[in-house]
C-alpha cells in the first residue's frame, strides 16, 4: 500500500471521534503499516516509547481501532495486541478521494513530520513542536503546491481535519507556526457582499525550512521601487477606477455589474484584502509562466485559465457570493444551488471571445468576465512590479525559476509586507519585502528586502 497525501486527506476528512493527537498517532501507524505491510504492535507501552505520545492518546487510538464500526483496521486480541489495516479499502479510499486532484509533491516532508517525535533505531528524535502543531503542518502541506502556497482551504475545513478543534485553538496553533517561521504568510480572506463571497485565508509555507535545507540569511538592504500595491490600493479605494468597466456595460441585465461592485466598494480595506488574496494566485502563475516577457504581457496572452489550479477560481461560487448567484439564477433547491455555485463561468475560449466583444446574455457570466479582466489587468501590474523589486538588487541571481508563490502578510494604507518564495534547481529562496511611508514634509516610501537561501 502506498502512503501518500491522498490517503492522509482521506483519513483526516472521514475519521470521527479522535483528538488532534490521536489523529497524528493514527497517521504514524498508517505510515508504519504502509512501509512494513504487516501487523503492528499497539500496546500502550510500545506506542508511548516509539511515537512520543501520551498514554491517554495511545488508549484513545487503541479504543478507536477496536470499535466494530471502524473500517480501517482489525485488532487481533492476544497477550500482545496487534493491528492490521485493510490495505484494499485504504487504497481505494485514497485513489477516489478528491478525484485524485492532488499529487505527492510533499510526500517525504509529510513522512519526516510524522517521525519528528519517533524513536528510530533506538534513538529518540527531539522536536519542540507539539503533536498537534505537526498535524496542522501536515494538513497545510498536503494542500500546498511545490513552492509552499496553500489556497482555498477554509479554517472550518482545517478544524474538522484536526478533529473539530475550536477557533481559538486553531488561532493559537497558527500563531505558533508563524512564530517559528514554518508559516511565512497568513494572508487574510474575508467576505464580500456580492463579490467573491466567503474567501479563505491563503498561507505560504517555508518549504526550505520544512525540508531541512541549509539556510543562509542575507543582510537587510534598502531598495528603490514603486509600491507594489499602488494600483491595487487605488482600485479598491477609488470607485473611479472601476468606472471604465461600468462604461462598457449596456442597459438591461448586464447593468447589474454596477450594482455588484457598488455594494462592496465602500468597504475599501476589506475589499483590498480580498482582492489581494484573489490576486495572489494569479500573480504567482503570471510570474512563473511569463517571467521573461512580463514587460510586454497583455491580458490576451494570459492563456492559463483552463489549468487545474484555476478551475475552482473561476467557478460562480469563487467569483460571487451565494446570495448574488441565487438572486440571478433563482435555484429551486439546495442541490441546484450547489450546482450553480460549482459552474465554471470563465475559460480561455470564453474569455478570448469576451475580449472580441462577443458578449454572453447571462448577467452572471458577463459579470464574471468583466471581473476576470479586472483581476488580470491588475495582477499583471503587480507581477511586473514584483519582478522589478527582486531584480533591482545585487543579491538576485536566478534567470530560470521552477516555481514561485507570493503572499502579502500585512496590507495597510501606508505600508505592506510581501513574501516571495522561489523554487529553483539548487533549492529555495525566500524574499521578504517590507515598505512603510515616512509621514513628513516629503513623504517617501522606504522599501527593505531580506533574503533567506535554502540550499
Amino acid at each position: 500500500m502506498d502512503f501518500n497525501p491522498s490517503l492522509v486527506r482521506c483519513v483526516l476528512s472521514n475519521v470521527e471521534g479522535l483528538s488532534p493527537e490521536g489523529r497524528f498517532l493514527l497517521l504514524c501507524l498508517l505510515y508504519e503499516y504502509s512501509v512494513e505491510s504487516k501487523e503492528i504492535e499497539i500496546t500502550v507501552e510500545q506506542l508511548v516509547s516509539q511515537y512520543g505520545v501520551t498514554r491517554t492518546v495511545c488508549s484513545e487510538v487503541s479504543n478507536f481501532l477496536s470499535l466494530p464500526k471502524n473500517k480501517l483496521a482489525q485488532i487481533r486480541r492476544s497477550k500482545v495486541r496487534y493491528c492490521e489495516f485493510d490495505s484494499v479499502s485504504l487504497s481505494k479510499l485514497s485513489s477516489d478521494f478528491d478525484n485524485g486532484q492532488y499529487d505527492n509533491v510533499h510526500r517525504f516532508t509529510v513522512v519526516d513530520l510524522l517521525t519528528k517525535k519517533s524513536t528510530v533505531n533506538g534513538v529518540k528524535n527531539e522536536c519542540d513542536l507539539s503533536v498537534s502543531n505537526l498535524l496542522l503542518l501536515i494538513i497545510l502541506l498536503i494542500h500546498s503546491d511545490s513552492s509552499g502556497s496553500v489556497e482555498g482551504v477554509s479554517k472550518a475545513k482545517i478544524r474538522k481535519m484536526m478533529g473539530g478543534i475550536s477557533s481559538d485553538r486553531l488561532k493559537s496553533q497558527l500563531k505558533t507556526l508563524n512564530k517559528v517561521k514554518y508559516i511565512l504568510v497568513d494572508s487574510r480572506g474575508g467576505t464580500g457582499r456580492k463579490l467573491f463571497g466567503k474567501v479563505s485565508n491563503n498561507y505560504l509555507l517555508s518549504i526550505g525550512e520544512l525540508q531541512g535545507y541549509s539556510k543562509s540569511i542575507e543582510d537587510e538592504e534598502t531598495i528603490q521601487s514603486l509600491s507594489v500595491l499602488l494600483g491595487v490600493k487605488s482600485m479598491a479605494r477609488k470607485v473611479e477606477l472601476l468606472l471604465p468597466l461600468m462604461n462598457k456595460i449596456k442597459e438591461g441585465k448586464n447593468k447589474k455589474l454596477f450594482d455588484l461592485i457598488g455594494d462592496d466598494a465602500d468597504r475599501y480595506m476589506d475589499m483590498t484584502r480580498i482582492i489581494i488574496n484573489k490576486c495572489e494566485r494569479i500573480v504567482s502563475i503570471i510570474l512563473e509562466r511569463y517571467w521573461g516577457e512580463l514587460e510586454v504581457l497583455t491580458i490576451k496572452d494570459c492563456q492559463f485559465l483552463d489549468e487545474p489550479r484555476m478551475k475552482s477560481f473561476f467557478t460562480a461560487g469563487s467569483l460571487f457570493s451565494i446570495q448574488h448567484i441565487c438572486s440571478i439564477k433563482k435555484p429551486t433547491n439546495n442541490d441546484i444551488k450547489k450546482q450553480y455555485a460549482e459552474e465554471v463561468l470563465v475559460t480561455n475560449d470564453s474569455f478570448n471571445e469576451f475580449l472580441l466583444n462577443k458578449k454572453n446574455a447571462d448577467g452572471l457570466v458577463i459579470g464574471a468576465h468583466y471581473l476576470t479582466e479586472f483581476l488580470l489587468e491588475n495582477s499583471i501590474i503587480m507581477a511586473i512590479r514584483i519582478k522589478k523589486l527582486l531584480t533591482s538588487h545585487s543579491k538576485y541571481e536566478y534567470d530560470e525559476i521552477e516555481s514561485i508563490s507570493i503572499g502579502f502578510g500585512k496590507v495597510a494604507i501606508s505600508a505592506y509586507e510581501l513574501v516571495v518564495s522561489l523554487r529553483v534547481a539548487k533549492g529555495y529562496s525566500v524574499y521578504s519585502i517590507s515598505t512603510f511611508k515616512k509621514e513628513n514634509k516629503h513623504s517617501v516610501h522606504r522599501v527593505t528586502l531580506t533574503t533567506w537561501k535554502y540550499t
